[in-house]
């Protein structure tokens, strides 16, 4: 797992606040979210630099035969 089901989750937590028009809620939750995106960020980097060093593979690997 690398955090996008957890900044879902606080993205619609977000918006129940902004439609509750509890700003403190929202603050909270802007706040937490900002933490999230910066991890996910930071993994989806991680994950694509991986990938970038592994290469294109030149054959695909068929599992039917």
């Amino acid at each position: 797992s690398i955090g996008a089901v957890r900044m879902k989750n606080e993205c619609s937590v977000f918006k129940a606040h902004c439609n509750d028009r509890n700003l403190e809620g929202c603050r909270r939750s802007l706040q937490k979210m900002k933490r999230e995106h910066a991890t996910l960020k930071q993994k989806l980097e991680s994950y694509f630099q991986l990938l970038r060093q592994v290469g294109p593979r030149e054959h695909a690997v068929n599992s039917r035969k």
